[in-house]
């Protein structure tokens, strides 16, 4: 389990901090609390729109379509059970939600194009960091599980595809 703390400043509103955690084993991310800027909670990984102050990621303009792509991606996996997404919002976060904040504006050679609306909220913005970092983490697990089974199957084990 990953706990994890964005906090987000400079787009609309009172800087924020959401709060949540990711299951590693499920790929789930649960954003459970938003609350005013706090500092670094011990045992959280801190993303952060801060470039000069103390973080674990940064998030930016830049950084937006990325996490739009993957907050569209945990909203439409189904996790486990089945029945929900992997992304889940707790009631002290409802709020942060990004889904009424961005419009999709077509599609291009690049893949489909976003807009977010101008009144998008730190917290909007906060939810989106958190997806993008969950989404990398997957895929840093995905390529180190990889490098693994590559290294088994090179020391001469058995190695199944």
């Amino acid at each position: 389990m990953i706990k994890m703390q964005a906090n987000i400043s400079g787009f609309h509103g009172k800087p924020v901090t959401l709060l949540g955690a990711l299951d590693e084993s499920t790929g789930i991310l649960v954003v459970a609390k938003s609350v005013a800027q706090i500092p670094r909670v011990d045992g959280c990984v801190l993303i952060s729109s801060d470039r000069r102050g103390d973080r674990d990621a940064t998030f930016s303009d830049e950084h937006i379509h990325e996490a739009i792509t993957a907050y569209f991606k945990l909203k439409g996996e189904v996790a486990e059970d089945g029945k929900t997404s992997l992304l889940r919002f707790g009631e002290l976060a409802a709020m942060a939600d990004p889904s009424s904040v961005i419009e999709k504006d077509g599609v291009d050679v690049n893949g489909p194009r976003y807009r977010i609306a101008p009144d998008a909220s730190n917290a909007h913005v906060a939810a989106l960091a958190m997806c993008r970092y969950a989404s990398f983490t997957g895929a840093i697990g995905d390529v180190m599980d990889m490098m693994d089974e590559l290294s088994a199957l090179l020391g001469g084990e058995v190695v199944t595809l």
